[in-house]
């Protein structure tokens, strides 16, 4: 027993079992935050390429700016945002302040998700219809 208990054989087995669990869950954990944070990165181009077609179509409604903005984000699955709409008027030009609302679910396995919420704000002047 004592040639048992002196041996050192296995130490870095033990060693390895006790670390590699919780080196894995790090690991996973920032893959897919890194996710979660390109997806945010996505749709904030989404809402900027998004409103640069509000401002350059006087005619595009709120509803046909939520449709492509859906359009192009709809690779991205459990992602919610919401899109709120102002207008303020500056002289002759009107401008429509876009606020949308991210809202992310990054999984890890064995966890609840984790939400990420991401504001995005964007100003479109809108062109004069004449």
């Amino acid at each position: 027993m004592r040639r048992f208990a002196a041996g050192r054989a296995g130490t870095s087995a033990i060693e390895f079992a006790i670390v590699m669990p919780i080196f894995m869950v790090l690991l996973v954990a920032g893959i897919a935050f890194g996710q979660g944070f390109y997806a945010v990165a996505s749709v904030q181009w989404a809402v900027e390429r998004t409103a640069r077609d509000m401002m350059v179509d006087g005619n595009l409604t709120e509803a046909q700016y939520e449709a492509r903005l859906r359009d192009l984000t709809s690779s991205f699955t459990g992602m919610d945002f919401q899109v709120d709409y102002s207008t303020a008027s500056y002289g002759d030009i009107q401008v429509t302040q876009i606020r949308t609302t991210l809202r992310y679910p990054v999984r890890i396995p064995m966890m609840e998700p984790v939400w990420i919420v991401y504001p995005v704000d964007t100003y479109a002047p809108r062109p004069a219809i004449s």
